[in-house]
């Protein structure tokens, strides 16, 4: 605990906050302040010398010469005095001060007699510790070793300015320089992603002019089919063009039932992120399913209801995704005559560009879908 009485204009826990600043506490002996210790120690001609610095529980010693430990507790501290004077704080005989006449390496081993010590302040006005100096035997400092040790004392801070200050360079170069890569990597994804959904609107426009039977049916099929793209493509821009939450995307395309009455879908499933190269396909696939259930299917009765659920399995060579679509209380189920636009993706394109193994029931109960794709771990461009 300090002494409020000496400290009225500072607050202990800004203090501590400056001082962990440097970040300093329990960092290896450097050369630079060895050096000013054995400067202090040769010039006061004192066996002991330290740079001391106090936190909330101890006092811990960046570099020290004579003691041979590096830390005590803040009871046997003296230098939690000194640091608090104004200018240099010397003591000829301790075990005559009452202050420090009953400290643990006072009264018992090492038996120090002497002390000198010169406050550590930041440029705030924030006290660290002290350059101190020690002696076995009670005496005293000429004027010249007072004002040395003083210089000694402002070095140790020039010292620990420039330490914290090459610290927080390197820290912004390093910021820099993360931001920089990150940047090249987003406009490359971003380069790759556009090429790949030119190619997605091409093959759409293709597919879809091949299965509509008139204009105003493709021009409808197509543009919901850039709808439901766009979406997916909004939930990838927010994660950097890298990841979509599955749920999202489920809720792209059922998000229109939300509000009725009765519940028209249950989704299951934990919180899941897709890569680019999963939620595209996904999302595609999800909204062909969509369409078909309600123009044919369970959303096409005010009864009909989805269930969609998903998990992920742990395999031999990583992560898949298990994606289930049934449906439920819809008109009776038959085989299709031919194979539309929307069975295509399901049955070809998506063991294509996935990777994925499909399977589709069109069960008399309602449509189920499953499919097993593996998931893509790796992101090309790193968080903030």
């Amino acid at each position: 605990m300090l002494n409020d009485k000496l400290a009225p204009h500072w607050n202990e826990g800004d203090r501590l906050a400056a001082l962990r600043s440097y970040r300093i506490l329990d960092t290896p002996p450097e050369p630079e302040f060895d050096g000013l210790v054995h400067l202090a120690a040769r010039n006061c001609r004192a066996p002991v010398a330290m740079i001391s610095l106090i936190d909330e529980r101890r006092q811990w010693f960046k570099a020290e010469v004579g003691l041979g430990v590096r830390e005590t507790p803040l009871d046997c501290s003296i230098c939690l005095t000194a640091m608090l004077e104004p200018g240099t704080m010397i003591v000829p005989n301790l075990s005559e001060d009452p202050r420090f006449a009953h400290n643990a390496l006072v009264a018992g081993e090492p038996r120090l007699r002497f002390y000198a010590g010169a406050g550590l302040r930041t440029p705030d006005g924030y006290p660290l510790g002290a350059l101190c100096v020690l002696d076995y035997a009670p005496r005293d400092l000429t004027e010249d070793q007072t004002a040395t040790l003083r210089l000694l004392a402002q070095q140790v801070m020039s010292q620990l300015n420039l330490r914290r200050a090459i610290a927080e360079r390197d820290e912004r170069l390093e910021v820099a320089s993360r931001i920089e890569k990150r940047q090249s990597l987003l406009v490359r994804e971003l380069h790759h992603r556009v090429k790949n959904t030119l190619a997605t609107v091409q093959a759409l426009v293709g597919a879809t002019g091949r299965s509509a039977g008139s204009f105003e049916e493709f021009y409808r099929s197509f543009a919901n089919r850039i709808t439901s793209l766009a979406k997916t493509h909004n939930l990838l821009t927010e994660g950097y063009w890298q990841t979509a939450p599955l749920r999202e995307i489920v809720l792209n395309e059922l998000r229109p039932f939300t509000e009725s009455r009765v519940p028209r879908f249950m989704l299951i499933g934990p919180p899941l992120e897709l890569a680019a190269e999963l939620a595209v396909p996904v999302g595609m696939a999800l909204h062909e399913l969509t369409s078909n259930a309600v123009r044919h299917g369970a959303l096409s009765v005010p009864a009909g209801y989805i269930q969609v659920r998903w998990n992920v399995v742990e395999t031999n060579t990583g992560r898949t995704l298990h994606l289930e679509w049934r449906e439920f209380g819809g008109p009776p189920v038959s085989q299709p005559q031919h194979q539309g636009f929307g069975s295509t993706l399901l049955q070809r394109v998506l063991p294509m560009q996935c990777n994925a193994d499909v399977e589709i029931l069109y069960d008399v109960q309602g449509v189920q879908f499953q499919m097993d794709a593996p998931l893509v771990e790796q992101r090309l461009v790193p968080g903030y």
